[in-house]
């Protein structure tokens, strides 16, 4: 397995975390919408890679690992996990599902057919701010398709809406919605050595949902190599 840029994905994750170290330990930044969910009505178009069996349940059994030092913190459900391959609309309250959907769908398509499966391994923990991520290193593949995409999206002038050019191949997997009992502790178990494995990306899937993925709707699947 080729990884793209290691050293680079390093650098971003590490960076994260030390970033992060000091205002973790003082307690973190609390997730002020998980406070109140039911008010909650951001929504997004997104285009996302689903987690294998075999690796999300290793990571799910890390995080019962994590739940026994702050249990008061939110953890993703297992069936939520994913990777952002790239946040096309961002999320605003009461966003609908827009009109032309079968754009940004055909665009996806096009550009999946210029490349093939890849593989992703995941090593570690990082964090930022209220998060912990399960750190993914990938195949070119998938940097070639966001490249090729964000200029077909402009080609056919479809709106893009990123916050900022996903580079990283991240797992969200803990907010943090209260401020932690047990900080200390909590950085040390982020900052132990875990793998999680390895698994093929064969299709991505293009998805309309909310912040935590707790609310999802499938709009299309995308198969990659396929024409």
């Amino acid at each position: 397995m080729e990884l793209f840029e290691i050293q680079r994905l390093d650098e971003l994750y590490r960076g994260l975390f030390e970033r992060s170290r000091e205002k973790i330990l003082r307690g973190g930044k609390g997730d002020e919408y998980l406070a109140f969910p039911d008010t909650d009505t951001r929504m997004s178009l997104s285009l996302l890679i689903r987690i294998k069996p075999h690796v999300s349940g290793r990571i799910a059994e890390y995080l019962e690992e994590l739940k026994a030092v702050e249990p008061d913190l939110y953890y993703y459900p297992e069936k939520d996990f994913h990777i952002t391959v790239m946040d096309i609309l961002r999320g605003i309250p009461n966003r609908p599902i827009p009109e032309n959907i079968a754009g940004y769908a055909a665009c996806a398509k096009k550009c999946a057919e210029e490349i093939g499966p890849f593989r992703i391994r995941f090593d570690g923990l990082t964090m930022n701010d209220n998060v912990v991520m399960v750190k993914g290193y990938y195949e070119e593949a998938l940097e070639t398709f966001r490249r090729h995409f964000r200029q077909r999206l402009r080609e056919n002038g479809l709106s893009l809406e990123e916050r900022y050019e996903t580079y990283s191949a991240h797992i969200s997997v803990v907010r943090i919605p209260v401020r932690l009992t047990r900080p200390e502790r909590f950085v040390e178990r982020i900052a132990d050595k875990n793998y999680f494995g390895e698994m093929e990306v064969s299709s991505f899937e293009l998805t309309f949902h909310n912040w935590y993925d707790s609310k999802k709707k499938l709009l299309a699947e995308i198969v990659l190599g396929v024409c």
